[in-house]
């Protein structure tokens, strides 16, 4: 009796053990690696350095002509894209630099990190639906700034009801503007469908000048309790699956 006991406190303790485990999903750009497929764009631009980054490699970028700079990883990148809630995602950090702009101001726009839905067509716009971080706590790194770390918190456990969300975020699609949540979608929707996660150098619902950056980022992670489940929908994922 007294032995079944002690198995059952370790079985117990194991099993607790097990539960509170965090996994973690890396770009550090080592080794020439770029895992989840990120980019500024245009691609041919986007560079691994072997040096120069926080520490040791970095995806920089030396030639964007746009209005600000936008990081996105690859469409459904395995790892970092699909049921970001079932895995439970908790953190998102990076370490972004502007190393040279045309835009001397750069340092004054905001900064977020951006979840998107493609609902099953990443080539049509009009239907993505995504939700932000409020881009207002949150300042782009200047250019004599430096390296510059960002560290969010994910409340992806967060079940509100339609058109609503979590404190501090925000939410937006092509109808019904990049800073209004539509009132037919949940919080859940997105993030257990995560298509693309990108990070802003402005305000999502903002314009700015056309200006010339130079930017890197090294470092990315995205904390998870287990690898996220690719989810497909619609014709897409049909179409993918013909070139397999």
């Amino acid at each position: 009796m007294r032995m079944l006991l002690i198995v059952t406190v370790v079985l117990a303790f194991a099993v607790s053990a097990s539960a509170q485990m965090t996994m973690e999903q890396v770009a550090d750009f080592e080794d020439g690696l770029n895992n989840g497929d990120w980019g500024w764009g245009p691609a041919s631009a986007d560079v691994v350095e072997p040096e120069g980054g926080n520490p040791g490699g970095y995806l920089g970028n030396a030639f964007q002509d746009t209005y600000y700079p936008i990081l996105k990883c690859g469409w459904d990148a395995p790892g970092w894209c699909g049921n970001l809630a079932a895995a439970g995602a908790s953190h998102i950090s990076g370490d972004f630099i502007t190393i040279a702009s045309s835009n001397q101001y750069i340092g004054q726009y905001y900064f977020t990190v951006l979840f998107r839905n493609f609902m099953g067509t990443p080539n049509d716009v009009t239907d993505d639906v995504y939700v932000y971080i409020d881009p207002y706590e949150y300042t782009s790194p200047g250019i004599d700034e430096g390296w510059k770390h960002y560290d969010f918190d994910l409340p992806f456990d967060f079940d509100g009801a339609l058109g609503e969300l979590p404190a501090g975020w925000v939410g937006g699609s092509y109808y019904s503007g990049n800073a209004t949540f539509p009132s037919d979608v949940t919080f859940q929707d997105v993030v257990s469908n995560v298509g693309r996660i990108e990070f802003w150098y402005n305000h999502p619902d903002w314009g700015a000048i056309f200006a010339t950056f130079n930017t890197g980022v090294d470092n990315i992670i995205l904390t998870m309790d287990s690898d996220p489940v690719a989810v497909e929908s619609s014709s897409f994922g049909d179409l993918k699956a013909m070139f397999r």
